[in-house]
């Protein structure tokens, strides 16, 4: 499956306070393999953890982990050749995202954590947007899915 390297290369995504990360499965004799899959529907999926830390100085404690499998590309647009594009758009879009809010929290805004401690891996993921004509580009989905609260900029602070 080609769409599988080009997820995977996206990770990690990450910032001081939060991360996303690509859960590889193990497989034989404890070799990691990638984790992306067609599930019965025919949907590219994979199980993505999502952490939280507090931040007190140099030290980091984990908060919360959540690790869920998500729908990455619906099978409707498996062929689809802007994917890799949604890919990179996608990830850009978390990490400007993240490191926004790891700046505003870091400013005194603490309760913007809970924006993501209390998301599922789920929230953090938009392929309806591969159902939109507009967005050709890395940068056009990064736009697209940072515009709207229903997408991503619900993460935004």
């Amino acid at each position: 499956m080609e769409l599988a390297p080009a997820f995977s290369e996206q990770f990690p995504i990450s910032s001081d306070r939060f991360a996303l990360e690509f859960s590889e499965e193990k497989v034989g004799d404890g070799e990691a393999c990638a984790a992306c899959v067609l599930n019965e529907r025919g949907d590219l999926v994979a199980t993505i953890r999502v952490l939280v830390w507090d931040v007190s100085g140099d030290e980091r404690l984990i908060r919360d982990i959540k690790e869920q499998q998500v729908t990455i590309v619906p099978a409707a647009h498996l062929d689809d050749p802007r994917v890799p594009a949604y890919f990179a758009g996608w990830a850009a879009a978390l990490r400007f995202a993240f490191e926004r809010l790891s700046d505003a929290i870091a400013q005194g805004s603490a309760a913007l954590s809970d924006r993501i401690e209390s998301a599922y891996p789920y929230k953090m993921f938009c392929p309806e947007v591969l159902g939109l004509s507009r967005p050709q580009t890395a940068d056009d989905f990064t736009e697209v899915l940072l515009s709207n609260r229903k997408r991503l900029g619900w993460l935004l602070p």
